[in-house]
């Protein structure tokens, strides 16, 4: 009896995994909503000048793993595949830090992952070896 009922509850489990149905864990693709209470302003302010509502302003273009760029290239700035042309944006860090930059397509697929500037894992308090979340915002 046990081994039927945790069947059955791993398969009610699994069928919201999909997106469809009725699963426990839902899965509708919905847009994210980046209201004010979204993203919290760190202690010590804003870096490189951002607004100080980072998620008031810009168009969202979606959250991308990243990792260290090219460090010999000098700037702040972010190749992403999220973007099609290079513009101003920001980025937005696992713990609410953000950082103006310049956003450069990365030309790859779009889960594919981005690459951050050192200036700009620096400015983010990232530790160079992380492959920290971070949230792109276009300005454009």
């Amino acid at each position: 009896m046990m081994t039927r009922t945790f069947s059955l509850v791993f398969v009610l489990a699994l069928a919201g995994c999909g997106g469809t149905g009725f699963g426990l864990f839902g899965g509708d693709d919905e847009p994210v909503d980046l209201g004010p209470a979204a993203v919290a302003e760190p202690e010590g302010g804003l870096a490189a000048g951002a607004p100080s509502n980072p998620a008031s302003d810009g168009q969202f273009r979606g959250l991308t793993v990243a990792s260290l760029g090219d460090a010999t290239r000098p700037g702040l700035w972010i190749e992403t595949p999220v973007v099609t042309e290079e513009g101003p944006g920001r980025v937005i860090a696992p713990d609410g830090t953000v950082v103006a930059l310049t956003l450069i397509p990365s030309g790859g697929d779009r889960g594919s992952g981005s690459r951050l500037s050192l200036e700009a894992m620096q400015a983010l308090g990232i530790p160079l070896t992380n492959l920290p979340t971070v949230t792109v915002i276009s300005d454009a």
